[in-house]
């Protein structure tokens, strides 16, 4: 495997200070913070709408098959 070479160092004269090799930095790019939104989204939305909705078609079966006496909730 081929190692990568290192790119030598800047070289500073005597009367340059740490200083002035600060200013010559780019500044760092700013990144604002986001807070998420309270409360409740579209996927949580989803997921409680499905649930109540399998429950419900759960009971309308059992209550069907409570008619003929074999329902777990509802028995004729």
């Amino acid at each position: 495997m081929a190692r990568t070479r290192k790119k030598p160092a800047p070289r500073r004269s005597s009367g340059e200070s740490s200083k002035g090799a600060a200013k010559a930095r780019t500044p760092r790019a700013s990144v604002d913070v986001v807070e998420e939104e309270s409360g409740f989204g579209l996927e949580e939305g989803i997921v409680f709408f499905t649930t109540v909705l399998i429950i419900v078609a759960f009971l309308f079966l059992d209550k069907g098959l409570g008619a003929y006496g074999e329902g777990m909730f509802f028995k004729g």
